[in-house]
């Protein structure tokens, strides 16, 4: 499951960057591009810990 939902948030957060930078807002002032990083990397997290088991 994680091997198909971090790589879709990934490109989904990568798109949306790009979509900030073309409509210039300033991407470090939004909460959200801090928000999906740090969600990632608990997934991230928590799919290694499963996956050790």
């Amino acid at each position: 499951m994680y091997k198909k939902i971090i790589p879709a948030v990934m490109v989904i957060f990568g798109f949306w960057i790009l979509l900030q930078i073309y409509l210039n807002i300033k991407i470090f002032h939004n909460p959200m591009n801090y928000f999906v990083p740090i969600t990632l990397f608990f997934l991230c997290v928590q799919g290694l810990l499963k996956h050790k088991r």
